[in-house]
């Protein structure tokens, strides 16, 4: 089982050690909810959580 890790900056889902949207190293395995955006200029969801690049994404951190 993959363990996907939430950048504390753009909550992107990665499996690494650093963020390929941000390229910032503040990880965390301690999130909840999972938001997958095909394209963000036509989502308001990813509108509202200012995501840029389709991806997975984190809901909520902890």
């Amino acid at each position: 089982m993959v363990r996907y890790k939430a950048c504390r900056t753009c909550r992107a889902l990665i499996n690494g050690s650093k963020c390929p949207n941000c390229e910032k190293t503040d990880l965390t395995d301690n999130w909840n909810g999972l938001m997958i955006v095909l394209s963000p200029n036509d989502s308001m969801v990813a509108k509202e959580m200012e995501v840029k690049l389709p991806g997975c994404y984190a809901i909520h951190l902890r």
